[in-house]
């Protein structure tokens, strides 16, 4: 996230208002400096799961796959619950904290983790010269 953190700073920063800069300071800054983020038990995580890497039977509805571990990684496992947030929105997510061991632990990084994915998505398209991601990231931004 530090490393995140200083690649939004240094190449969407230029992008933003002053207030959407200082809002993402402060909201990295207060998870940066927070007891959960230096007291982080790593797992293994999928590090993009959400609706485009899960497959599920509409007929049984049930999950038939998960694909895509090209971001695997050690991590947060609270970067996975994003992924579902984001995906699903907040009644499934809480369905699935509830079932996670110390999941109300995790929720507030969840949050965090899901106010970057904009962020991160902006980032991919200055990166990669992929001006529609640029746009759609920067849209709460400017």
């Amino acid at each position: 996230m530090v490393t995140l953190y200083q690649s939004i700073q240094n190449k969407l920063y230029p992008f933003m208002k002053i207030e959407a800069q200082r809002q993402i300071a402060d909201s990295f800054e207060t998870y940066l400096n927070s007891e959960a983020c230096s007291n982080l038990h790593t797992t293994l995580i999928h590090g993009d799961f959400g609706a485009t890497n899960i497959l599920w039977d509409p007929s049984t509805y049930t999950i038939s796959g998960i694909i895509d571990f090209g971001g695997s990684s050690i991590g947060d496992p609270a970067y996975d619950f994003a992924g579902l947030l984001s995906s699903y929105g907040e009644a499934f997510f809480n369905r699935c904290l509830n079932l996670y061991p110390n999941g109300a632990e995790i929720a507030e990084r969840v949050k965090f983790y899901r106010s970057t994915f904009a962020l991160q998505e902006a980032l991919h398209g200055v990166e990669n010269d992929d001006i529609e991601a640029l746009e759609n990231g920067m849209k709460a931004y400017r």
